[in-house]
């Protein structure tokens, strides 16, 4: 059952020229990630730390991975009104593809 095994909300970005304010909105995060057991496994890696064995990845892209106890945690942080209120502070900075996945163990 995928309700007992850990999941990973797996994210690529595109940079924005202006960072500014990305600091404050990863302290926040951080604070209602713990909340929901998530823990920051990559954080904001660029292309340069980055080898891809196949296909291309773009430069300017960066990635990072949540992992969460389950996938209820995951969605429970997600959803919950505390995160819901900071989006915006994400979403004016960075534009990001979220993917969730699971564990097999």
């Amino acid at each position: 059952m995928l309700n007992n095994k850990s999941a990973y909300l797996l994210f690529s970005f595109s940079q924005s020229e202006n960072m500014k304010g990305f600091d404050t909105y990863a302290r926040v995060a951080d604070v209602i990630l713990k909340k929901f057991g998530g823990e920051l496994i990559i954080a904001g890696v660029n292309a340069s730390s980055i080898s891809t064995f196949e296909g291309n990845w773009p430069t300017e892209t960066g990635l990072s991975m949540i992992q969460f106890p389950t996938r209820q945690h995951l969605e429970d942080f997600w959803h919950c009104t505390e995160y819901q209120e900071i989006i915006e502070m994400r979403t004016a900075i960075l534009k990001p593809n979220f993917t969730i996945g699971f564990s097999n163990n």
